[in-house]
């Protein structure tokens, strides 16, 4: 029947999920307990014993390994130059005052309390460097994993300087269960939440979150994350997507990666530095109570560019141009009145075609704002990302046709369809097989013709970008009316 509707009318229908209650959820939503030297949520930001703090905080990989007779966190295999308390020891030289631990891939044939010594150890010598620690565990789906974070929780309670844990790195890209239904999400994620609550109660609770089409199932509104933690990359993207969480996810929210990868060569250093400069101001201006770089060294086998050459040091373990912001730019001012980005509708600079739909609420026909918006081509090869105004209006842009799609909004149902009868005002009547451009996806657009910069005066650098890039097509359709159900927790 859904089949029918889309074909005669264009409606895209999303399955109703009004009254329909997130049962069986341990669903706790208070505050950790204040204590001394801990750090707490106090109306939307974080403080210190009373007072406020921002974290500044650089991404760090790193393993559990035996050393000798025990066992002992270590940097990872591509950290050249320097042991774990060096490294941290430099990070703090840097201006940062949090680092983020990714130890989340472990090994469980070794003994767990063993396990449990080396992280501990690891937060004491972040501790004397003067640094906090965000600990990003191994997700606890499987039995064993579940005891262990447990574990972890009891034996790590008492450390002030571990501020915080992210049990779930990007579950976009991560999570074992493809179409998650959001429920599950939701339930899962307040059982983690249960758990540190109970014998954790004074640390801080997160879970990663990537591009905005978290929102189809690990939806950041509904998570009961203690604060949400955003990651995003890519000029294009980055400024856009900080303002989709900024304005919709309903929580206090930081920065927790970000970066331009440079290796001086194809992409100079002062771009880095720039781009540091940049996001870190406009994450301030749109609320950000935390900001984090990915990564702290260069890693040459990454899997592309991007993870390749990220770093604060290259691969030789020498300091890169940007290092200095974090000691000298840091008390930066904010814009009070930040503006909308001119890409935010369109933000890799798609031009062939424009498809317009609008989204409403089921039950009493009101606008949704800030729906998001997922389209592919016939072969899946592209997707493309777009977000409603306020008057729940849409427009999506792309280089090829969209026939499958998926639309939700932060709280509300969600749907995945086909919709391949669309009918399109092709005024120059070209051909799908003459588009340019037909499979450009997000990896393959070159960035740097949109940055606004001069090679001899990198403080012309700017993300501020020329509005004619955004707003050309050929070809226009409309997909009709969208409606969506509010989900209720209960």
């Amino acid at each position: 029947m859904k089949r029918l509707l889309f074909v005669s009318v264009l409606c895209v229908m999303i399955s109703s999920c009004h009254n329909k209650s997130i049962t069986g959820v341990i669903y706790n939503d208070t505050l950790p307990i204040p204590a001394d030297g801990y750090v707490a949520l106090q109306d939307g930001h974080f403080v210190l014993d009373g007072e406020p703090w921002f974290p500044t905080m650089l991404n760090y990989k790193a393993f559990i390994r035996q050393v000798g007779d025990s066992l002992e966190v270590v940097p990872a295999d591509y950290y050249h130059g320097g042991t774990l308390e060096e490294h941290f020891d430099t990070i703090v030289s840097w201006g940062f005052n949090v680092v983020r631990v990714c130890l989340d891939v472990l090994d469980r044939d070794m003994d767990s309390s063993a396990m449990f010594r080396a992280t501990r150890r690891m937060v004491q010598q972040a501790d004397s460097a003067g640094l906090r620690v965000m600990l990003l565990i191994k997700t606890p789906f499987e039995p064993y994993w579940q005891s262990y974070t447990q574990g972890l929780l009891r034996r790590l309670s008492d450390l002030p300087a571990l501020w915080a844990y992210d049990f779930f790195n990007e579950p976009l890209y991560f999570d074992p269960v493809p179409d998650r239904d959001k429920e599950e999400a939701v339930a899962i994620a307040s059982e983690w939440r249960h758990w540190v609550r109970t014998y954790a109660p004074h640390q801080l609770f997160t879970i990663a979150t990537a591009e905005p089409i978290e929102v189809f199932e690990w939806d950041p509104s509904l998570l009961p994350v203690d604060f949400v933690e955003m990651h995003t990359y890519h000029p294009l993207r980055v400024l856009s997507e900080m303002w989709w969480y900024s304005h919709y996810c309903g929580k206090p929210w930081i920065v927790g990666e970000t970066g331009l990868p440079a290796d001086n060569d194809s992409v100079p250093y002062e771009w880095q530095y720039m781009f540091m400069f940049n996001t870190w101001f406009s994450a301030i201006s749109l609320g950000a109570i935390g900001y984090g770089w990915w990564e702290f060294q260069d890693h040459p086998e990454g899997v592309n560019f991007e993870a390749q050459y990220t770093g604060l040091r290259d691969s030789r373990g020498h300091r890169k141009h940007s290092v200095p912001f974090f000691s000298y730019w840091v008390c930066l001012g904010f814009d009070e009145h930040p503006h909308l980005p001119v890409n935010y509708y369109n933000m890799l600079a798609y031009s062939n075609i424009m498809l317009t739909g609008r989204v409403v609420d089921k039950k009493n026909g009101n606008p949704v704002e800030g729906a998001v918006v997922r389209g592919w081509n016939d072969d899946w090869s592209v997707g493309m990302n777009t977000y409603t105004d306020s008057s729940g209006r849409f427009t999506l842009y792309s280089n090829d046709y969209n026939v499958h799609f998926e639309v939700s909004a932060p709280g509300m149902s969600r749907e995945k369809f086909d919709c391949r009868n669309i009918k399109y005002s092709n005024p120059q009547g070209i051909d799908a097989r003459d588009l340019p451009d037909r499979k450009r996806e997000y990896q393959q657009i070159d960035y740097k013709p949109y940055l606004n910069h001069r090679f001899d005066d990198i403080e012309s650098f700017s993300m501020d970008f020329d509005s004619s890039h955004f707003f050309r097509h050929s070809i226009e359709g409309d997909m009709g009316t969208v409606k969506l159900s509010s989900l209720v927790l209960q």
